[in-house]
């Protein structure tokens, strides 16, 4: 069995776009085999498996949930003729062959704005309030850390620069997941 391993960066935002590029990797012959965190931290390590070409439809699906209900909600996908892949972070990965695909609706998981509005709910409430709360949490912290000490030493300088590098990045990368998640929104609601 030949295998492939990418790195790739995607947002939990851009579950659209990495659904996308799934779908075009099994297209060029290489199907999802797992998906996992890479000790590069910010990328996602892919692993794929060499296959036949084919338009193969790839759906990601943020659903987190007790155990005892996994089985069920897996075999609901099994039933409407999804094949899951691996969970990540959270998410789902399902895959379904063109040729299984009788309407236009059956390309997505979620075929109406409802569905994919409630997906994008749950990352909200889930994923990113979470994390917003604990990086204004942090804040007080690291605003005392700069104000606490008068005297200069270059370690204190050098982990303030870090920080402060650290700190705008992950601002940053917060900003770009509530903007495209509420892009999203708003596309779904007007529906």
């Amino acid at each position: 069995m030949e295998k492939k391993i990418v790195y790739r960066i995607f947002t939990i935002a851009d579950y659209e776009r990495e659904a996308l590029y799934l779908r075009k990797m099994h297209a060029k012959g290489w199907k999802l085999r797992k998906v996992s965190y890479s000790i590069l931290l910010f990328a996602v390590k892919y692993t794929f498996e060499k296959c036949q070409p084919e338009q193969v439809s790839y759906q990601l699906d943020f659903y987190p949930m007790k155990k005892s209900e996994r089985a069920s909600y897996l075999q609901l996908f099994k039933d409407c003729g999804w094949e899951h892949i691996a969970d990540f972070n959270g998410f789902s990965y399902f895959r379904k062959a063109h040729s299984g695909i009788e309407s236009d609706a059956e390309f997505e998981i979620y075929n109406d704005a409802s569905g994919k509005l409630a997906m994008v709910k749950r990352i909200l409430t889930r994923r990113m309030l979470p994390i917003l709360l604990l990086f204004l949490a942090l804040l007080p912290v690291f605003s005392k850390f700069v104000t606490g000490g008068s005297s200069f030493s270059w370690e204190v300088f050098l982990i303030f620069i870090i920080d402060w590098v650290l700190l705008i990045v992950f601002a940053i990368q917060i900003s770009y997941i509530f903007w495209r998640l509420s892009q999203k929104w708003k596309e779904l609601s007007n529906k």
